[in-house]
């Protein structure tokens, strides 16, 4: 996961302040699926990031031991989550971290599991997981293709500065077909897989809007020049035409499976 700590752990700050929370729908179909479990699960979350969403997981007093690689990522999530004493924070990537076999009920990964190495994570997420476990995989997914007219100003902004952000992967940049329910069922380790999406939208003011666009990798890597365009084509769109406010649609994306015995 080197690469996730090079990307966002100079933007934590920003990461953690704009990016948004995961609806609460997201725990409530994970909480039924494991109905066999404890009514607090013992959670091993890949991929802290600043901890936005071990805290909606803390909130349901699920027990969180989590890794994040990168060391300001890890640090402002032991900040955030310091009342919390059912959760620890480790800075380590999930392929090097030493867990028990067998040891938690749920392997969970927000927005994450895409920077795993898929040819070590499924293997260690079956080892590491309860017979009666889950993994539970979800992102804040973009929306290509939607039709909300509010969105159209923004993209042909993007088409004029960056046209190749115009239509972000759902998931991940660098994977632009990426599936991760896909890959779960293919990888021989996971039965019962299921796929939910819940549908949002966020309002957001240009300034917060260029915050959000700042943590995404697919942004970061635009030369200088490019990117002021983008920002002022986009400052431009959203207090101009679209009267200083822009809805952004989300789909929540939630893959679930258990491990096969």
């Amino acid at each position: 996961m080197a690469e996730h700590d090079n990307t966002f752990e100079a933007v934590a700050p920003t990461y953690d302040a704009i990016r948004p929370a995961y609806p609460e729908a997201v725990f409530d179909t994970i909480e039924s699926y494991l109905s066999s479990v404890a009514r607090h699960p013992h959670v091993l979350e890949v991929g802290v990031g600043t901890g936005q969403a071990t805290v909606q997981m803390a909130a349901r007093e699920w027990r969180v031991f989590g890794v994040e690689p990168g060391a300001q990522l890890a640090a402002t999530a032991r900040s955030r989550l310091a009342a919390h004493d059912l959760v620890t924070v480790a800075t380590a990537t999930f392929e090097a971290i030493d867990v028990a076999d067998a040891s938690f009920d749920l392997v969970a990964s927000a927005t994450a599991w895409h920077w795993v190495d898929p040819k070590v994570g499924y293997a260690k997420a079956h080892r590491v997981l309860e017979p009666d476990g889950a993994i539970a995989l979800w992102w804040n997914a973009h929306v290509p293709d939607t039709t909300d007219p509010r969105w159209e100003p923004v993209r042909t902004a993007y088409e004029r500065a960056a046209p190749e952000l115009a239509r972000l992967a759902r998931l991940t940049p660098d994977r632009p077909d990426y599936d991760p329910a896909g890959e779960l069922h293919d990888c021989g380790r996971f039965e019962a897989v299921e796929q939910h999406i819940f549908s949002f939208s966020l309002a957001y003011s240009a300034r917060e809007f260029l915050d959000l666009i700042s943590t995404y990798a697919s942004h970061r890597h635009l030369d200088p020049p490019r990117r002021q365009r983008l920002v002022a084509e986009l400052t431009d769109v959203i207090d101009g035409e679209l009267g200083g406010t822009v809805v952004k649609p989300y789909e929540a994306q939630l893959v679930l499976a258990r491990p096969i015995r």
